[in-house]
């Protein structure tokens, strides 16, 4: 490996500690002004902030560090050798390459997704999940998520091989119809697989929730409760889907914790999403962004290959061997833009806001509905300003109650 190519490592790993020092510092003054600001905060929910940002970091540092190691010890290299041994299809290559790849990732991050997603909840009085549900869970979805990818591993290193210069083109033209098919297919058959969706479209609350679409001029969305009491006591709400498998979907918690006007204010927030047309514009953004992100990644994957001068055991990015490579430049090019999409994400909140107000026209119920939300989960009402620019796809609850208080009905 090139002294180049070491020095930008370690500069890197220098400035992204940097970054969680900064922002540890940043939060905890935040807090400490919200300590006055916000007198009756409970003390319980900031200890289960500075907890999670514990994870944060440490998960950040992971997110690098991992595929890195997999590369510079050449144990890619090495799974690759074995995956492909008694000369193997690309596709059999493939699968085992990923199946033995991603199983070792699950493996190496499972303590600390038990430590965030299951120990701290219970820790906080956030979870109602068993350990035996929290491991359904997470083995479904590595067997979902993980074992799908390595099923078609073997295409876009078919594309790579084929077309050397253009594949990033081509592979993120492919991931516009990809990325429509699966907003088609999750919400009918992917979703269940997790939890029970039962349509509620002719219980009082469901004729409500029908003349709010009528009123946005939706008339073809489905509406469903779902069994997230099972696993939180959080609430949520959201709609999905495109064409005829667009679904409001209300989590149990919220009809259940909540009165009916507020869960009115929750689902015309949904509706506003639909109404503004942000589930295509996201798929566009996403598209764009996509075939940008396949761009860097083609340009920065090679230079790296360069400087490594052999040292992952491969030199050119159609081996399989490149993965935890590719996803080393995915990870870094997708942190440096979170400061964009989530700016986006937070505008389409905004909108969504708006809509919400205009079809309720029920300002009370926004609020109220905005800090039992944000109690019930522990939250803050604001974090520091760097959290909230890298991290915050919604505005925070700070900033949406004091635009349900201004907006003029």
């Amino acid at each position: 490996m090139e002294r180049k190519l070491k020095t930008t490592i370690t500069i890197f790993f220098i400035l992204i500690i940097s970054f969680i020092f900064f922002t540890f510092i940043s939060e905890y003054i935040n807090m400490s002004r919200l300590k006055i600001e916000y007198p009756n905060l409970s003390n319980k929910a900031y200890d289960y902030r500075k907890d999670s940002l514990k994870v944060w970091a440490i998960n950040l540092i992971l997110k690098f560090l991992i595929p890195l190691l997999f590369l510079t010890t050449k144990t890619s290299y090495r799974i690759r050798i074995w995956a492909e041994t008694g000369k193997k299809s690309l596709f059999l290559t493939g699968l085992i390459y990923g199946i033995i790849f991603f199983l070792i990732n699950f493996l190496i991050n499972l303590p600390l997704n038990y430590y965030s997603s299951f120990y701290l909840k219970h820790k906080y009085g956030l979870s109602n999940q068993s350990v035996l549900r929290w491991l359904e869970v997470n083995l479904k979805g590595f067997l979902l998520n993980d074992l799908a990818i390595s099923l078609f591993i073997w295409v876009p290193y078919y594309i790579i091989n084929r077309s050397p210069r253009t594949w990033w083109l081509y592979i993120g033209l492919m991931s516009i119809p990809v990325a429509i098919f699966l907003n088609f297919i999750s919400p009918m058959f992917i979703d269940p697989l997790f939890n029970k969706y039962t349509s509620i479209e002719n219980d009082k609350l469901g004729q409500e929730i029908i003349q709010l679409l009528h009123k946005a001029d939706i008339k073809d969305a489905k509406i469903y409760q779902v069994d997230k009491s099972r696993d939180t006591k959080e609430m949520n709400a959201y709609m999905t889907g495109v064409f005829n498998s667009k679904r409001i979907v209300l989590w149990d918690t919220t009809i259940n914790n909540l009165e009916e006007r507020e869960v009115l204010s929750v689902t015309a927030h949904e509706i506003g999403h639909y109404v503004k047309g942000h589930i295509w514009k996201g798929i566009f953004l996403s598209s764009i962004f996509t075939i940008l992100l396949m761009y860097l990644i083609y340009k920065t994957s090679n230079w790296i290959l360069y400087l490594s001068d052999g040292t992952f055991g491969f030199r050119k990015i159609y081996d399989i061997a490149s993965i935890p490579l590719i996803l080393l430049v995915l990870n870094f090019y997708t942190f440096i833009g979170l400061p964009f999409t989530n700016y986006v994400s937070r505008y389409m909140e905004k909108e969504a806001d708006n809509v919400e107000m205009q079809l309720t026209e029920d300002k009370e119920a926004a609020i109220s509905t905005m800090t039992k939300l944000y109690e019930e989960s522990l939250g803050l009402p604001r974090t520091s300003k760097i959290f909230k620019i890298w991290y915050h796809s919604h505005p925070t609850m700070e900033e949406r109650i004091n635009f349900f208080k201004e907006y003029p009905l």
